[in-house]
């Protein structure tokens, strides 16, 4: 399907009035390199609709060319000095609210996109070809866009100066450092939560934990993932810092591949192995006792670092029938 039929109609217009604003208001400093790709990461949208907003302004002359790639912000300076600047340090307001209408679609595949590359992640670094992706979940390859860049922002992808995108390899050194961010971050965090939580939703969770480990190894892989879920994200994201919750975060997306090489070679045991230390927490939590339970949460952590980093450095290859079309390993 030609690109610029996906884009809805309106969307050329939405990224030049943006850009036209900030130009009208001399927001952005004479100079500044406006590159087709910088411009359409900032507002998670494809390239077509930048390109021809760029062409737009500049047939007004509010942009001009120069020898490089993009055009730069002229204020009546034929020849301005080229200035390369990261967008939103320069100056560029991005708008909080979803004013491309892509949300919906972004939300529909990045729960699957992001436990797919963080399950990948383990066994090394991978090409994201982002048409074949948009291909594979039936959608625009804008809405691929706006997921490899929410992506980007929790560290599990990067785009090269080429402007494609690659899953990086979660080393064990790498590892190692997000452990030890959550080690210091994660118990504090849910001390600070733990008196916010109802305690109907802590039974809910409790009781899950029960049932998971009377199932044994023959526990759902879901449940253990909901398990997962509960604790380190529907908990201690619950904490009221939320520059303590950011932080924390960007240290457990990267690690979600540890949990979920389980689904792809079975190795439910060490798995099941966690769950009594996540039950310390609980009832912990249940009775009150906070800092307690903090406690027991840095145990959790530790001892799932002792587990897991040693298990990156030995994982067989991946096979390629247990990653998706739109992935390709380099070297």
């Amino acid at each position: 399907m030609d690109e610029e039929r996906e884009e809805p109609q309106q969307l050329t217009q939405v990224v030049y009035d943006l850009l036209r604003t900030h130009l009208d208001a001399r927001a952005l400093p004479e100079g500044l390199v406006l590159g087709e790709a910088a411009i359409s990461r900032a507002l998670s949208v494809s390239r077509t609709p930048v390109r021809s907003a760029l062409e737009q302004l500049l047939a007004q002359q509010r942009v001009v060319t120069h020898a490089g790639r993009g055009m730069l912000v002229s204020y009546g300076n034929k020849a301005p000095e080229p200035l390369r600047l990261d967008l939103v340090d320069a100056g560029l307001q991005v708008p909080e609210t979803d004013d491309f209408g892509f949300s919906g679609g972004a939300e529909r595949i990045y729960p699957d996109v992001e436990k797919v590359l963080s399950s990948c992640a383990a066994f090394g670094r991978f090409h994201v070809n982002q048409t074949a992706m948009a291909s594979f979940y039936g959608t625009s390859r804008t809405v691929a866009s706006v997921v490899l860049n929410q992506l980007e922002h929790v560290g599990l992808v990067r785009q090269d100066r080429h402007a494609r995108w690659y899953v990086e390899r979660l080393t064990a050194q790498r590892a190692a450092e997000h452990y030890s961010i959550r080690q210091l971050l994660e118990p504090e965090a849910l001390r600070l939560a733990a008196p916010t939580i109802d305690q109907g939703f802590l039974r809910q969770c409790w009781e899950r934990l029960v049932t998971a480990m009377q199932r044994g190894i023959h526990a759902d892989l879901a449940l253990i993932d909901q398990i997962e879920r509960d604790l380190h994200f529907d908990i201690v994201h619950r904490c009221p810092n939320a520059q303590l919750v950011k932080i924390i975060n960007e240290s457990q997306r990267p690690l979600i591949s540890t949990s979920y090489t389980i689904e792809r070679y079975h190795d439910i045991e060490v798995t099941h192995g966690t769950l009594p230390q996540h039950l310390n927490v609980m009832n912990s939590l249940l009775e009150g006792n906070f800092d307690r339970a903090g406690e027991a949460l840095r145990y959790h952590l530790e001892q799932a670092s002792k587990v897991n980093i040693p298990r990156l450095e030995k994982l067989p290859p991946l096979d390629a029938d247990r990653y998706p079309p739109y992935l390709t390993p380099t070297s």
